[in-house]
C-alpha cells in the first residue's frame, strides 16, 4: 500500500494507493507509513483529517502474501503500529473523517470505523472475511465494537457477509451515504471548521466516559476568558468566533 498526503493549513489529506501486488492492502511498509502520516497531521495541530482511496477499493485490509513473507517479530511490530494507529484516529484532538468510495475489507473496514465520521458512497462496501482464513480480525475490533457494538461486530466477522453503505448506515458503521461523497465531504469540512479546536479535543477526550465529568468540564469551559470574550462579542453584535475558519480553496 502506498500513502499520498496533502498538507494543508487546515485540513491534511491522506490518499491510499495500491501496492506492489495491486490493491490496497496493508503491508507493513503502508502501515509505517500511514501511521506516519497520521502521527504528523496530529503534531502539525491540523483542524482535520480526510483519509480516502484513489484506487477503485478503499482498502483490502491485510496483505496476506506480505505477511507471510515478513518475520514474525517484524509482523508483530506492525500489527502494534496499525493497532496504535487507529487508537489515534479515534483519540486525537482533531476530526478524522473517511470517505469510502470501493469496499473496504478486514482492517480496512477498521481504519475506516476509527475515524471520527465516514462517508460513504453508494458502491461502497463493508466485509471481514478474516475466519475464512482461520484468522480474527482481533486487531480491529476495539473499533468496530466501539462504532457498532459486540453483537453486530461479532455478526459481521462470524457471516463474513459484504455489506452495502446502505446497510451499514443505519448500524452506524457508516454517518453519510452520498451519492457525490466529495460534495458531501466538503458540507462536513465546512462544520468541521466552525468549531472551536479545543472543544473537538476536549469532546473526543470526554466521549464515552459517562459520569459526571461533563458538568465539571462545561463550568470550567465557561471561566475560560477566551471563550468568555468570544461569546460576549457574538452575543453583542454577531461577530463570529476567532476560530471560524473556511476551506480556502481547499475543496
Amino acid at each position: 500500500m502506498r500513502i499520498r498526503c496533502e498538507e494543508g493549513e487546515l485540513i491534511w489529506r491522506l490518499y491510499l494507493g495500491t501496492g506492489p501486488g495491486g490493491h490496497v492492502a496493508l503491508d507493513p511498509d503502508g502501515i509505517a507509513a500511514l501511521a506516519g502520516a497520521v502521527e504528523q497531521a496530529v503534531a502539525a495541530a491540523a483542524r482535520a483529517l480526510v483519509i480516502a482511496s484513489e484506487a477503485a477499493e478503499f482498502c483490502a485490509g491485510m496483505d496476506l502474501a506480505a505477511a507471510l513473507k515478513t518475520g514474525t517479530g517484524p509482523m508483530r511490530a506492525a500489527m502494534e503500529r496499525y493497532a496504535g494507529c487507529l487508537e489515534l484516529l479515534a483519540s486525537a484532538p482533531l476530526a478524522t473523517i473517511a470517505v469510502v468510495t470501493g469496499a473496504a475489507s478486514g482492517g480496512g473496514v477498521g481504519l475506516a470505523a476509527a475515524c471520527d465520521l465516514v462517508i460513504a458512497g453508494p458502491s461502497a462496501t463493508f466485509a471481514l472475511p478474516e475466519l475464512r482464513y482461520g484468522l480474527v480480525p482481533a486487531v480491529i475490533l476495539p473499533a468496530l465494537e466501539a462504532r457498532i457494538g459486540a453483537r453486530r461486530t461479532r455478526r459481521l466477522a462470524l457471516t463474513g457477509e459484504v455489506v452495502t453503505a446502505a446497510q451499514a448506515e443505519p448500524w452506524g458503521l457508516v454517518d453519510v451515504v452520498a451519492a457525490e461523497p466529495n460534495s458531501a465531504l466538503r458540507g462536513l469540512l465546512r462544520s468541521l471548521l466552525r468549531a472551536r479546536p479545543q472543544a473537538v479535543a476536549t469532546l473526543k477526550r470526554i466521549t464515552g466516559t459517562g459520569g459526571q465529568g461533563g458538568v465539571a468540564q462545561t463550568a470550567a469551559d465557561l471561566e475560560d476568558p477566551e471563550l468568555r470574550a468570544a461569546l460576549a462579542a457574538l452575543l453583542a453584535d454577531g461577530q463570529a468566533p476567532p476560530w471560524f475558519a473556511r476551506l480556502k480553496g481547499q475543496e
